[in-house]
């Protein structure tokens, strides 16, 4: 057979082509191994067989909670006393806080004696940077209170003392009413300063 020297560079350049041809498959191929596919779908990424999505379980509703102590009336209306109640455990001090007030307001599960009028509603809480919280009460929190200055200390100590108590961040309270300062709650206790928590109101033998 003669092989003419067009003949051989045909045969020589089909050859290159395939060879090339050969090596760029080879290339993707590669690639596609290295690189696997995304899940297809949204069920598909959350299924058992995606392990890196399963090691973060959401926490059950007993362990998102925190114990936390309320101070009511003790039922001889003579101290304060402790009754212990579960509120979520919230990153922001100032949430859990709120919760608290909302305990205090929905009053004691026990033979205990409420403290703030059931009709007062909490309408926000502030912590400011001197550790002091601004509790902002509607104006059933005046309007409902029984007065006298024995029931005026008791709603006053049972909020700063149960906010002191489970909160480290709170060393003081100031209490407003629809966002003012008052002079008094019902002309007795002072309400224009702020109040630290005073321990000594609660029953001694509660505090054993």
């Amino acid at each position: 057979m003669n092989w003419t020297p067009h003949i051989v560079l045909t045969a020589a350049v089909g050859i290159s082509a395939l060879l090339i041809a050969v090596a760029i498959f080879w290339q993707v191929d590669i690639r596609r191994a290295a690189t696997p596919a995304p899940a297809a779908t949204q069920e598909q990424a959350s299924s058992p067989e995606t392990p890196a999505l399963s090691r973060n379980p959401a926490p059950t509703e007993e362990g998102n909670q925190r114990e936390v102590t309320l101070f009511f009336l003790s039922s001889d209306g003579e101290d304060l006393a402790p009754e212990p109640r579960k509120i979520f455990l919230t990153s922001s001090v100032t949430d859990q806080a709120r919760q608290v007030i909302k305990e205090l307001i929905d009053g004691p599960q026990s033979a205990l004696l409420p403290t703030l009028p059931a009709s007062a509603e909490l309408r926000e809480v502030y912590l400011a940077s001197d550790h002091t919280a601004y509790v902002d009460f509607s104006r059933a929190f005046v309007d409902k209170h029984p007065g006298g200055s024995s029931a005026e200390i008791a709603t006053v100590f049972s909020l700063v003392d149960t906010l002191a108590y489970n909160f480290p961040e709170i060393r003081r309270v100031k209490i407003l009413v629809e966002g003012e300062e008052r002079p008094t709650l019902k002309e007795h206790l002072d309400l224009s300063r702020a109040y630290v928590a005073d321990m000594s109101l609660v029953s001694r033998q509660e505090r054993r």
